[in-house]
């Protein structure tokens, strides 16, 4: 046994003295693996049953968003689909929290304008805040003040640790002004320095919070949690991928005086790229869509999903066919077949692993190509999904559906391959 494992006894002990402190050990060691896996199963639920709901309000205000309407319509929707987009940031926290706790939280790290990034960010912000009867104020000084800089990062991360500073700034200032500030610089080895800057005239946290602020579920009061809302998870997740990227997260701040909060990065520098891979991967996927008259199965046993699901797909010529579960989507796909399956997992009568199961078994008795099944579920945790991909399932898209998600998986699945 290693001695690094062993619990520390007495120079006395007798050998029961050791069976049991052993045994304790095990014990303690065993509850606290069954804790971890009821939190585990707990965030589970969580997550599903706030996500379906939510498919359908963002779903559907995705689609009344292409639609055409008048100006106070389009307010009233933004305000719809702002509100959705909160609730799913905090499921999405928690869920990056598990990841962080798990040691799994990972980044894609690509050639990005960190200047678009910015900018990107103030077009975001800004009208949130003056609508507020705010103050914003953006600033560009070093190398970004003269030209684009492009750095090696994962732009979706560095995009959700900025916008929750700045979420935070505009959440706990009722009355003044919100700073954005980016300052690049070179550095040795083809690298850049980032250094952004959030600053408010907000609330301020008491020194006696600071220490607990990257806590999770910390906040500075529950009186102020009460007044703004929020989990806290927000800067735990944030500080860990700043750490990912090889950076940090500071702050400085003094109750009734406003914060500043502070991410430093340095990066690796890459050169301009006049691809936009985003660009690019919506329009070979939608070309591969309309490529031909695809025949699509799906099993979803909601209602308001179906709807959904077949508002965002009603641009494309799909012979699209929805069944209410797995047992009748096997029945249909077994009388003729398809070229593509769209797969919710919690169904009566026969569920989304079933299903996927019983075609599988199936496809290999009759010796013929697997067809590609999709996965579009609530459940969404990273285990879940290792889960589902194990089953036989192609590819997962999570629920709230965003459209360009479900088409890149869409046409991925049905050119046999990714993004050329």
């Amino acid at each position: 046994m290693n001695r690094n494992s062993e619990p520390r006894l007495p120079a006395t002990a007798t050998t029961a003295d050791l069976r049991l402190a052993l045994e304790q050990e095990r014990a303690a060691r065993q509850e606290a693996e069954a804790a971890n896996q009821a939190k585990s199963a707990f965030l589970a639920v969580m997550s599903h049953e706030i996500r379906t709901p939510l498919n359908g309000v963002l779903g559907m205000a995705e689609v009344l968003a292409d639609s055409g309407m008048r100006e106070d319509q389009k307010q009233a929707l933004d305000t719809i689909a702002d509100s959705g987009n909160l609730l799913l940031t905090i499921v999405n926290d928690i869920l990056d929290l598990s990841k962080v706790e798990a040691g799994k939280l990972e980044l894609e790290m690509m050639p990005t304008c960190v200047t678009e990034v910015f900018h990107s960010l103030c077009r975001q912000f800004r009208p949130r805040v003056e609508a507020k009867g705010l103050s914003f104020t953006s600033v560009l000084s070093g190398l970004m003040a003269r030209e684009e800089v492009w750095a090696e990062l994962d732009p979706t991360r560095l995009t959700q640790v900025l916008g929750n500073l700045l979420a935070n700034a505009l959440k706990f200032t009722s009355e003044g002004a919100v700073t954005f500030t980016v300052h690049a610089r070179e550095v040795t080895n083809g690298c850049v320095a980032l250094d952004f800057r959030i600053r408010d005239t907000g609330s301020g946290i008491h020194a006696a919070q600071h220490k607990k602020l990257f806590s999770p579920f910390a906040q500075a009061e529950v009186s102020v949690n009460r007044l703004h809302g929020g989990t806290g998870l927000g800067l735990v997740v944030a500080q860990q991928i700043c750490r990912e990227m090889g950076g940090g997260i500071d702050f400085t701040s003094a109750a009734g005086e406003g914060s500043e909060f502070h991410v430093s990065l340095v990066l690796q520098s890459t050169e301009p790229s006049a691809e936009d891979p985003a660009q690019d991967e919506l329009d070979w996927s939608n070309e591969v869509l309309q490529r031909h008259r695809w025949r699509v199965l799906a099993a979803e046993d909601n209602l308001t999903n179906q709807l959904v699901l077949r508002h965002l797909l009603k641009e494309f010529d799909l012979d699209l066919t929805i069944l209410p579960d797995g047992a009748e989507l096997c029945a249909l796909w077994r009388a003729g077949g398809a070229d593509l399956i769209l797969m919710d997992v919690n169904m009566p009568v026969m569920d989304g692993v079933a299903a996927t199961s019983e075609i599988r078994r199936a496809e290999r008795e009759e010796g013929c190509a697997p067809v590609p099944i999709i996965a579009i579920s609530a459940n969404a945790m990273a285990h879940q999904i290792e889960g589902y991909l194990a089953q036989g399932m192609t590819a997962h898209v999570a629920k709230p559906t965003r459209k360009s998600d479900l088409v890149a998986a869409m046409a991925r699945a049905l050119a046999g391959s990714s993004l050329p």
